[in-house]
Parts: C-alpha cells; sequence; structure tokens
C-alpha cells in the first residue's frame, strides 16, 4: 500500500514542477538585477583590493571581479551602468550625528556671520527651496560676529543693516519668515504679519517699526513683539520632524553616505528617568527612523548611540547588544565628559555615577563611546575604561574616544593597547585662529592637537566623522559633512574651505587609503557590522558609492572637485547626479 502524499509533500512538489516549467523563473533568480562595469572598484577589502565590476541581486553584492566574469551573469531583466572609469567605494558611513539637531536646522538659516541683504537673500532662498510653502522660516541672529568686531575695532556708530521687506518677501512668498538680530531685535516678513493676525494698517504701536517716509510697516520688531510672535510659532510635531529628516537624509545621500552612527534615544525609556541636566538635547528619537522605515523612506542605515544613563532600560524595549537589524541596530552608549573648552560640565551627574554607569553598562555587554577633549578628562575616562574591563573581565569591546582633540603620545598609546577607537572630527580643528591656538596652548601641546597620524600608528582605530550639524547653540555654520571634504582634511591637514592654507603639523596626516577605511570599515567594525557592510564583497549588503573621479590616482585637492554620480543602498540607487 503506498503512503498518501502529505499536504507538505503536495506544496513541494507543486512548487517543483512549477520551477521546472518556468526557466524564466529559474534564470531570474539567478541573474543580478544591477551590475557596475568598466570602472575601478576599490573595495576596501585586502584579499581582493582592486575590480573592474560589481554585481548586485536585491540587496546584496553578488559578484565582484573582472568585466568579462560579471557581464556574463547579465540576463535580460539586469541594468547595466557603464562606469566608464569612474571610482566605486563601499557605501560611506558618518560615525557621529546628530540628525535631530539637523533636523531643527533644516527649517532655519543660520545668520550670525551674516551682514549684508545679499547673503540674506541667498540663505533665505535655499531655505525656501528645501522647506514646504506655508512652514515657518526661522534663524539668527543675524550681525553677530559684524557687532563683535565692531566692538573691538570700529567703526564707532556701527548699525547693523535692516531687511527689506519687499526683497525678503519676494524671495520668500509662500512661507512665513522671523529672523533675530543680535540684540534680540526682530524682523517679520509680511506672511509672518499675517499668519500672526497683525493688522497692517492699524498697528500703531512703536513695537512695531514703520518707514518714516511712507508710514509703511518694516517688518522690524522690538523684542517684545518679536517675542510674541515667536510663541506663535507651532510645536513641532512627528509630520515636520519627517519633513525635515527626509530632507537631512536626501542631503546625506547626496555626498554618498548610506549609514550613519546617530546619537539617539529611545523616548520611553527616558521618560522614566529625572536628569541632571539636560542631556537629551541632542538625541535623536528612534521613532522618527522606525517611522521612515514603515514608510519605506529610511534611505540611510542606523547604528543608534543610545544614553549611557539609560542603559538598564533598554532591555524592557527589546534593545541588547547586538540588537536590532540592517537598518535600525543597537548595541553603543554615548555620554558627554567635558566641553569645548576643556572644562567638565553638569552634563553628568558625578564622577562617581559615571563609573558605576560605565561598568555596570559593560558588564552587560554593551559597548561605550563618550565625549571628551582635552588630555585630562581623556585619560579620566581611560580610566572608567580600565577599571570596568578588570570588574568585568576579558571580552572583546569597541570602546571608543569621541573628539579626543588634545591627547598626549602616552595617553595615545594607552588608548591604542586597550584596542579603542577614535572619532575625530577634522573640521573642529579648523575652527579655530590657528596661530592664536599655538600661542594659548603651547607648541608641544599643538603638536599632537589632532594627533590623526599618531592615533593610527598608536594602535587606535580611527573614524572620520561630521558631529552633523555642530554647535547645538548654533554659534557656528554647519559643520562639512561631505565625506570627500573630511578626506581632505585629514590628508592634508588643511580647512577645506582655505586649501591655500599652510598645513598645520602636516606629520600628523594620514594617508588617503586609511581615510577612506576610516569612513567605510572603520565606522562598520566600531559598530560590529563588518561582516555585513564596510567593504565590496561578495554576500555583502551592496551600499556602494560611484566618484566622478578615480580619487585615488589624483593629486588630495582633486577631492575638493570630485561630486558622487550614484549613491546606492541595499541595491537601490537613492541619489544619482543630474
Amino acid at each position: 500500500m503506498r503512503p498518501r502524499p502529505t499536504f507538505r509533500s503536495l506544496t513541494v512538489g507543486f512548487l517543483l514542477s512549477c520551477v521546472a516549467a518556468s526557466p524564466r523563473a529559474v534564470a531570474a533568480a539567478q541573474t543580478p538585477d544591477l551590475i557596475l562595469h568598466s570602472g575601478k572598484i576599490w573595495t576596501v577589502d585586502d584579499r581582493r583590493p582592486v575590480a573592474e565590476a560589481v554585481a548586485v541581486k536585491d540587496d546584496r553584492i553578488m559578484k565582484v571581479g573582472a568585466n568579462a566574469e560579471v557581464l556574463a551573469l547579465r540576463g535580460t531583466d539586469t541594468r547595466l551602468v557603464d562606469l566608464r572609469g569612474k571610482l566605486v567605494l563601499p557605501g560611506f558611513n558618518d560615525a557621529h550625528t546628530h540628525i535631530c539637531n539637523a533636523v531643527d536646522w533644516f527649517f532655519q538659516v543660520l545668520l550670525m556671520e551674516v551682514d549684508n541683504q545679499d547673503d540674506l537673500l541667498r540663505l533665505l532662498r535655499a531655505a525656501a527651496a528645501r522647506v514646504p510653502p506655508g512652514m515657518w522660516i526661522t534663524g539668527g541672529d543675524w550681525a553677530t560676529f559684524a557687532w563683535h568686531a565692531a566692538q573691538r575695532t570700529g567703526p564707532k556708530g556701527w548699525q547693523a543693516f535692516t531687511p527689506d521687506l519687499a526683497a525678503i518677501d519676494a524671495a520668500t512668498p509662500d512661507h512665513p519668515v522671523l529672523l533675530r538680530r543680535y540684540d534680540h531685535h526682530y524682523f517679520v516678513n509680511s506672511a509672518a504679519l499675517l499668519r500672526a493676525r497683525v493688522d497692517l494698517e492699524a498697528a500703531k504701536s512703536p513695537d512695531y517699526e514703520r518707514d518714516p517716509a511712507t508710514g509703511r510697516l518694516t517688518g522690524m520688531l522690538s523684542p517684545a513683539a518679536g517675542e510674541l510672535v515667536e510663541r506663535l510659532l507651532p510645536p513641532e510635531t512627528r509630520a515636520q520632524q519627517l519633513i525635515g529628516a527626509r530632507g537631512v537624509l536626501r542631503e546625506l545621500n547626496r555626498v554618498g553616505i548610506t549609514s550613519i552612527h546617530d546619537i539617539a534615544r529611545i523616548d520611553e525609556s527616558t521618560q522614566r528617568h529625572t536628569l541632571p541636566t539636560f542631556i537629551e538635547r541632542s538625541y535623536t528619537d528612534v521613532a522618527v527612523y522606525r517611522a521612515l522605515r514603515e514608510r519605506g523612506e529610511l534611505t540611510v542605515r542606523v547604528h543608534a548611540l543610545t544614553p549611557l544613563v539609560t542603559w538598564a532600560d533598554l532591555a524592557d524595549f527589546g534593545i541588547r547588544p547586538g540588537s536590532g537589524d540592517e537598518f535600525l541596530s543597537f548595541g553603543t552608549l554615548k555620554e558627554f565628559i567635558d566641553n569645548e573648552a576643556g572644562k567638565f560640565t553638569f552634563r553628568f551627574e558625578s564622577e562617581e555615577a559615571m563609573q558605576r554607569n560605565i561598568t555596570a553598562a559593560d558588564g552587560g555587554g554593551f559597548d561605550i563611546g563618550a565625549h571628551v577633549i582635552t588630555d585630562a578628562s581623556i585619560k579620566l575616562l581611560l580610566d572608567w575604561y580600565s577599571t570596568a574591563f578588570k570588574v568585568n573581565g576579558s571580552r572583546e569591546r569597541r570602546f571608543r574616544l569621541i573628539h579626543a582633540w588634545y591627547a598626549s603620545p602616552a595617553t595615545l598609546a594607552r588608548a591604542g593597547a586597550m584596542n579603542l577607537i577614535a572619532d575625530v572630527t577634522p573640521f573642529h580643528l579648523f575652527r579655530h585662529d590657528m596661530a592664536a591656538l599655538e600661542r594659548e596652548i603651547g607648541p608641544e601641546r599643538a603638536r599632537t592637537a589632532g594627533a590623526w597620524r599618531s592615533m593610527i600608528d598608536h594602535g587606535v582605530r580611527l573614524n572620520l566623522v561630521s558631529d552633523l550639524p555642530g554647535s547645538f547653540q548654533r554659534t557656528k555654520g554647519v559643520n562639512p559633512y561631505n565625506p570627500l571634504q573630511l578626506m581632505y582634511s585629514a590628508v592634508t591637514r588643511k580647512d577645506h574651505r582655505y586649501p591655500d592654507m599652510q598645513p598645520w603639523h602636516p606629520e600628523q596626516a594620514i594617508t588617503l587609503e586609511e581615510a577612506i577605511r576610516a569612513c567605510t570599515i572603520n565606522p562598520a567594525y566600531a559598530s560590529r557590522e563588518e561582516k555585513r557592510k564596510g567593504t565590496v564583497a561578495e554576500g555583502k549588503l551592496a551600499d556602494l558609492v560611484v566618484l566622478s573621479k578615480d580619487i585615488l590616482s589624483l593629486p588630495p585637492e582633486e577631492l575638493l572637485r570630485t561630486d558622487v554620480v550614484y549613491t546606492i543602498m541595499g541595491g537601490r540607487i537613492v541619489y544619482q547626479a543630474e
């Protein structure tokens, strides 16, 4: 008696018969969706550093090799991209961002350096192009730097310029605008006056400035009137956050970024704590990334660095070391130790609490990174790390120093012996007056300011990061976030804005190959994701960037004249140059 077929056997037999009857389906399953060919593939994979072509199937790299062997895989539906000699690298990975702050800045114009009408109009037109119609554009504090200069050197009787209302209205016809001047007087355009329900004819209060010749409102408001308008600004909603986040991520894709390590928080966890200060001000709500992913709009992969103080709560929300997936991953905690001046801040409770939290979080298997500037602060952090290592025993750790401006050689040697990672922001070095910095800290310390060469030589793994968008207080402009600009500064020791400057201690420069690794495989290693991204290798995620020039065979200055042609994330083109 023959056994009766089971449902499973019937199903398998049916599927096998379908496949056997559909050779086209078989061929489609075995052929790539995308092939990039006739280029230079710099893989950042020591086993095969250079190739000519790469094939992509679904979200993975299917084949890396010579043109002939990769093109032989193409099918009738394969998209072919002739690179014509262009360079392909792994997608760039910015290992330190604050996307929530960048989203805030998406709706603003930074005006502290602005002291003329033309510059103001240029910034407002750019804002009007990116901000959806009807939404507020804000900014401040215009003419701040010019005011400071006038206090130091004159001229006497200096006055800030007054924006021309008609010109501002023409530049921003679809947006209400509220701007603040250095002295806390305000300017609003006509759309803002209407939104605030100001009667343009009846407003006789001296709080509303009028042109003495025409009697018409100029848009200038007293501090009191401006603050009243400011209170009318709508609170930030999730819908607004998503608009800003989409805009910021588009800009990251434009410069070849496919992954970030973002300072982020689980809001439900934060709500459980009474915090000593506003430590959460720069942490993106992870719910923003989850909402973008649900909509199919998350065009960068995110490794979230959550606050150290909340480490014990994370398990309640399903977050443990190494949890998450290829789009949103967890496992690293972030803390803030000192500020730019090297003074300790009040953003942590106490040194005892810091040691306690680091030791406990390390014992729970988390990796930790901390913002440290001065050598004294770095030494203290290394003491905390060292104590945790002794208490918890040996394991593979991916602990970080974030920024580490002024580490001494001895401190770097100790950090290297501890197998630490450094997230360094090249632009931070060039925010200063270099001559004044050398006078302030002395020639000996200046030699180890931003000691990137020494870090690598001592065994510290280097990440080149933007710290996007920059100062939370908005005292300076947006940090450069184009990885090619970060690489330029790292290999030349020059500010990308002033390529004719003399290099600052060029002995601390790194090689271009090291800089590329610091924007690709090193950040992937820091987040424990080196097995799935960071190199162009078969089986890894198809996160790629195509550059207009072969930067590896050109002088460093060409980094500043190189564009991104394609940004590809998971086999999908998320940016294509026009």
